[in-house]
């Protein structure tokens, strides 16, 4: 069976999806932790230490803050740098049994369903999953319900994995 859908991009679409990606990617758990090791940090060093320790868990609490930052600014900078590249923000969303094919005036790619990783679901949004730093947005609005359904089917039978 052959579905097709035309999807509408915006840039805060494009801007919202990479914020999402980057908060499941990072967690809370690590944005707590975070916390954490700064308060530790601020506690060792009002207490007047400056062993080797502090050293340390300030470098931890340095790459913990930098890396994801970025990450989030390597993907915002590329999403936002490709959307404004196209003449027209819309692309054409074509999936069979086999394939998924997305086509924008930047070019067409055809992937299998085996491809796909995952679907993170959100409410304005789909994002499929490649790779742990790759992904495609889908935005909902156009995408009807049996298509939707049956993204959600081909993506399962190949072993990829649907999140909510």
């Amino acid at each position: 069976m052959q579905h097709r859908a035309t999807l509408n991009y915006t840039e805060p679409l494009v801007e919202k999806a990479v914020r999402l990606f980057w908060l499941r990617t990072v967690g809370y758990g690590e944005l707590v932790a975070v916390v954490v090791m700064i308060a530790v940090l601020a506690w060792r060093l009002i207490e007047g230490d400056r062993s080797w320790f502090v050293g340390v868990l300030a470098t931890f609490v340095f790459l913990s803050i930098a890396i994801p930052i970025g990450i989030y600014f390597g993907h915002y900078r590329h999403s936002v740098s490709k959307f404004r590249e196209l003449k027209k923000p819309v692309a054409e969303f074509l999936v069979d049994d086999d394939v998924l094919t997305l086509s924008s005036d930047l070019g067409t790619t055809t992937l299998k369903w085996t491809a796909v990783t995952e679907v993170w679901r959100f409410e304005s949004m789909w994002l499929l999953l490649f790779s742990k730093a790759q992904f495609v947005t889908i935005p909902l609005d156009g995408l009807p319900e049996p298509m939707r359904e049956f993204v959600l089917e081909r993506v399962k039978a190949s072993g990829g994995k649907i999140a909510v």
